[in-house]
Formats: structure tokens, sequence, C-alpha cells
């Protein structure tokens, strides 16, 4: 992995979540549901798991000078049971996180991370995985910044139902 292939996932991130400060259509009104405060959390923590894991296996010089690096290094890098475990934690953090969207959103997000994962423990090429991380990293930065409501903003997108 490159360090120009993390610069443009960091700028596709960037560009998306900064599209919700540009873009008064974002997120999509009647659609967007608001996170909560442990909601956002999750989906943070599962974020930055995964960058972790990622940087612990394609970064280990970088991962080794931080706190706590060769620790992570040491339980990430060998792919065992403790790796998959890592991974899956991460995963799941993320979809939790992401429960109360939309449904189809959930899936995809969950769907692309699942392809992460398989295609991280299958043995194939690394390219095939490095693509399928970009397409996640892609995905889920698309789907916060058009779909997902702050857990700060007081009013909620969503439409609030009529009572009869």
């Amino acid at each position: 992995m490159s360090r120009t292939y993390v610069i443009v996932l960091l700028s596709v991130v960037v560009v998306a979540l900064l599209a919700r400060v540009v873009l008064p259509v974002l997120p999509i009104r009647g659609r967007a549901v608001r996170l909560s405060i442990p909601e956002a959390l999750a989906v943070v923590v599962g974020s930055v798991s995964l960058v972790l894991h990622c940087g612990a296996m394609f970064f280990r010089v970088s991962v080794a000078s931080w706190p706590l690096g060769p620790t992570v290094i040491r339980v990430v890098d060998p792919m065992g049971t403790a790796s998959i475990t890592w991974f899956a934690v991460g995963a799941a953090l993320i979809v939790i996180g992401l429960c109360r969207q939309q449904p189809i959103v959930v899936a995809i997000v969950a769907a692309s991370l699942v392809g992460v994962g398989y295609t991280m423990y299958d043995g194939g090429s690394l390219r095939t995985h490095l693509d399928t991380i970009a397409v996640a990293v892609v995905l889920l930065a698309a789907s916060v910044a058009v779909f997902a409501d702050p857990p700060w903003r007081t009013a909620s997108l969503t439409p609030e139902p009529t009572p009869r």
C-alpha cells in the first residue's frame, strides 16, 4: 500500500464530509437519520480500529513509533485469530453504529466490510484487497455524508410522524 493510495482515500473521506458543509441538500431530507452519541462513537471507534489494523499491516514502521504501536503490530500482523477478531470487531462497531440508518445503506456498508475481510484472509491478490478497501471507504464516507445526521444537530432532518 503506497502513501499515495492512503492520501487518495483520505481525500475521498475529506471531500465527502466537506460536501456536507458545502451542499445544502446533504444529508438528504426525509432519508437522513440522526446518529445518537453512542452510535457515532461506535462508527468512529470502529473506523479508527480498522485504520490501526491496516496501519499495522502496511505501515509497520510508522505504527511502531506510536504508543502501543508494537503491541498492535504483534496482534494484527500474523493474521491469526487475534487479527481476524480485531477486524471483525471494528467492522461490527461500524455496522452497529449505522444500524438505524436506511436498511440498504447498512446492507451495502456491511457487504463492503465483509468483502474487505474476505479478501484479506482468502489468500488472493493484494491488488484485489486494496481495491475492496477503497470501495468500502468510499461507500462508508458517502453513506455518512448523504444519510447520517450528526448527534449534535438539534433538529433532525427526518420528518416527524404526524399525530392523528
